[in-house]
């Protein structure tokens, strides 16, 4: 088989570009991670289209027509925004035959190879220039046309506010930022993207500010997606607008501020919180949405195993003691805390929470809520707390030293303590106790056990298929894995292939032989060990039953769960 023609000596075979600018661009290009295309062009020896044209023969593919494109929903599905931008790709047309991906370039197998298991279709190249590649994926990624209606209709108050130099901001006029906020297609677009978010299953908004435009993405199953942008004339306007409802300072655009509001939307409560930050492109803001209808999940519904779930129940029975629940932000420790704490709760005992902020409202209950600007810190509610006479303890989160040392000292004296902590897994919380100061044979007596979770994107139910077993795993990982699934993609889970997140766990119970490990001031090293004898399996074991029994892809668990090899 004849050896395929490298696109430089096309290029001067053609008299596009000579010999010596051919040399110049591989001189440049050493040591950088640049197509010689790319370098070519911005070396000025060459032309977008000359270029397509070349790898057009080069690879025998036809070039791609991508003006005037009108890409289906279900197509945009396929491939969110942030790939189609990093990888240069952007879906054309889904037909018998597979997939029409127009590529700048069409060489890239691994892009290929991925957009082809992403998708689930084979995918057929087709060679489109880089600029309009960008302005296709910009025109097709942009917002729905509903939003669109309402911008275009929008008449705000004179926008000179927009334009105020920086060393003008202090004579921002209030009422005029007011007045613009309150300007019914703003307040209709504010209203529009926390609906919006809230049925998505949204569980924070970004708006985030451009130099020309502001982005607005939504986070999912614990990702982002890309919602819609509206123009940057809009940008104060909006900004004003959600600083209004969350009571904060609508002039103070220079520092962070927090805030929050409640929201009735038909038959759902939500709570918004509100974080501003200002960046060189104006202020960034971020919502927490805090659905109340939703309500708790149930212990059991939280994809815990039913061997945790005994040994859980057994920590329970237990009079006092500490139970921790460990694991990175954004892991589902504040839903697993609360999923015990309905639990624990009975109209016999008094159960108190100290919380930043309270998620959600417990009927029962005692729920303070910490306020450092006012001195109301953890250590300081738990102290009184304990001249509360309680039997049940919820600290929402150990930061520090002292609140550490006043959590373990209560779990020893006839309190049940419950609590989170930002660490790997469940050893390491145990070193992670004495490295805040509290002795490790305090941590032995007091502890009772901890619980270290990830949270993983769950396989939709409705386009759920088995697959083949991918060909990069390692044995010692493929050993433990005997099905594979994987999500074809739906309008349910919006041709994701993901719907709802399942937890995957590791719990770790303090018996005595542990104690006794604790109290000789062990390794963390010789815990684990015996911990493994005990019969604790790790989070990535779990994670494999869960890619066995169809609840999740392994793609997730490789990505989002530590493997730890301890045979």
């Amino acid at each position: 088989m004849k050896p395929r023609k490298k696109i430089g000596e096309i290029l001067v075979e053609s008299g596009v570009i000579t010999t010596q600018q051919l040399d110049s661009a591989h001189l440049i290009q050493q040591g950088k991670n640049k197509r010689l295309g790319k370098v070519l062009i911005e070396l000025g020896f060459l032309t977008e289209a000359q270029l397509v044209e070349a790898i057009s023969r080069q690879l025998s593919l036809p070039v791609g027509n991508c003006e005037n494109l009108s890409v289906s929903d279900e197509l945009k599905s396929l491939i969110p925004r942030e790939t189609a931008e990093k990888k240069l790709v952007l879906p054309l047309e889904k037909n018998s035959k597979g997939l029409l991906l127009a590529m700048a370039d069409p060489a890239d197998w691994q892009t290929i190879d991925e957009m082809a298991f992403r998708t689930g279709l084979k995918v057929s190249p087709v060679i489109a220039s880089e600029s309009s590649l960008l302005k296709a994926i910009e025109k097709t990624y942009s917002s729905g046309e509903k939003v669109w209606d309402l911008i275009r209709n929008l008449r705000i108050h004179e926008p000179a506010v927009e334009f105020v130099k920086e060393q003008e901001e202090k004579e921002i006029n209030a009422a005029i930022l007011q007045q613009n906020s309150e300007a019914q297609p703003v307040v209709q677009l504010v209203t529009l993207i926390i609906i919006d978010a809230v049925k998505s299953r949204a569980t924070d908004i970004h708006i985030e500010p451009g130099e020309k435009n502001v982005k607005v993405r939504y986070r999912v199953d614990g990702g982002l997606r890309d919602a819609l942008e509206f123009p940057k004339r809009l940008q104060n306007s909006v900004t004003s607008r959600i600083k209004i409802i969350s009571n904060l300072d609508i002039t103070n655009r220079r520092l962070p501020q927090d805030g929050s509001c409640h929201m009735k939307l038909e038959n759902r409560e939500v709570d918004l919180r509100v974080s501003t930050l200002p960046s060189i492109n104006g202020e960034k803001i971020v919502i927490r949405l805090l659905d109340r209808s939703a309500g708790l999940i149930p212990l059991a519904k939280l994809g815990i195993s039913d061997r945790i779930l005994s040994s859980l129940i057994a920590t329970f029975s237990e009079p006092q003691g500490m139970l921790l629940v460990t694991g990175p932000t954004g892991s589902g420790k504040s839903t697993t805390l609360y999923a015990l704490l309905s639990q624990l709760r009975s109209e016999a005992e008094n159960v108190v929470t100290v919380e930043d902020p309270v998620e959600y409202r417990l009927a029962g209950i005692t729920q303070v809520a910490i306020n450092e600007s006012i001195g109301l810190k953890f250590s300081t509610a738990l102290r009184s707390i304990l001249r509360q006479d309680p039997d049940i303890i919820m600290v929402g989160e150990i930061r520090d030293g002292e609140t550490a040392e006043i959590a373990i000292k209560s779990a020893m004296t006839g309190h049940f303590v419950l609590s989170t902590l930002h660490t790997n897994d469940t050893v390491s919380t145990i070193t992670r106790l004495v490295d805040l100061g509290v002795p490790s044979f305090l941590v032995g007596s007091a502890l009772t056990g901890v619980i270290a979770q990830r949270l993983v994107r769950k396989i939709c139910d409705n386009c759920k298929t088995e697959a083949d077993s991918p060909d990069n795993l390692a044995g010692k990982v493929l050993s433990r894995l005997d099905h594979f699934y994987t999500g074809a993609g739906c309008e349910k889970c919006a041709y994701t292939g993901y719907f709802g997140q399942v937890g995957i766990y590791e719990y770790l119970t303090i018996g005595t032989k542990m104690r006794r490990l604790l109290a000789r001031g062990a390794t963390e090293e010789d815990l684990l060990e015996l911990a493994r004898q005990s019969g604790m399996k790790n989070m990535f074991e779990d994670a494999c039953e869960k890619v066995n029994d169809g609840t999740t892809t392994i793609d997730e668990v490789l990505l989002k769960i530590p493997f730890r090899d301890h045979n």
